[in-house]
């Protein structure tokens, strides 16, 4: 695909540099001079110098023919303003990263097809990790209604494991919550689980489930922690 990233600040050079690694091609719009050499020399990025909402910039870094535009600016008035030329050209998808939930319908009436609530995010990740410091919030979903987490077994997990199955039996698992997938540590490779797979001791487990859920997940882990709680491996 072809990607127009306005900004070359950290979060532009750094989804930029994962994207041309995917074999994509990019382009990054950046108005400073000594960052676009910065990113050419460190990076190998191509990028334009200019402002991203400057339509003839935008022309000169090929957005028209362009099947991702993404909106990393500092300001929402400036990503707004991005992403409505970038609509007003055609480009089929334009991501939008928000710094104030003010402009959210702004930004689907100018086009967004996808909008990163920055404030949201970290909201939710600050309050379930103080609260639940056994978890990990990797994402916020859908305005918060679910999150993706990750959490590592114990060691007074049973030695023998237990089967996804039986796991989904217990009443912290049984609702509003599904294993994504499962990273053991010693082969360093994540597996998605199916029913009678099992899982071990100092596992690191990855989960999407609701808020309630991950508090009554963070419960359950240290409970175990605390060996509070008895839970039986399967055969």
């Amino acid at each position: 695909m072809y990607i127009v990233v306005a900004g070359g600040g950290t979060y532009g050079r750094t989804v930029a540099s994962n994207l041309m690694e995917r074999r994509h091609d990019v382009v990054i719009i950046e108005t400073d001079p000594e960052v676009c050499e910065y990113l050419y020399a460190k990076f190998g990025l191509l990028t334009v110098r200019g402002t991203a909402t400057d339509m003839n910039v935008l022309i000169g870094a090929g957005i028209k023919k362009a099947d991702v535009a993404i909106a990393t600016l500092p300001r929402d008035t400036e990503n707004l303003s991005f992403a409505l030329l970038s609509h007003s050209i055609g480009v089929p998808k334009i991501m939008v990263k928000m710094h104030d939930p003010i402009y959210e319908k702004a930004y689907r009436t100018a086009g967004a097809t996808s909008i990163c609530d920055m404030n949201s995010m970290f909201e939710h990740k600050v309050m379930t990790e103080l609260e639940s410091p056994d978890i990990k919030v990797i994402s916020s979903l859908e305005k918060g209604q679910a999150q993706l987490i990750t959490f590592q077994l114990p060691e007074s997990w049973p030695s023998n494991g237990i089967t996804v199955q039986d796991l989904a039996k217990e009443p912290a698992f049984s609702a509003s919550c599904i294993i994504a997938g499962v990273l053991d540590e010693e082969t360093e490779k994540i597996v998605v689980p199916h029913g009678m797979d099992k899982i071990y001791p100092k596992n690191r487990i990855f989960m999407v489930a609701s808020p309630k859920s991950t508090k009554t997940i963070a419960k359950f882990i240290q409970d175990m922690h605390r060996k509070k709680l008895g839970i039986k491996g399967s055969r």
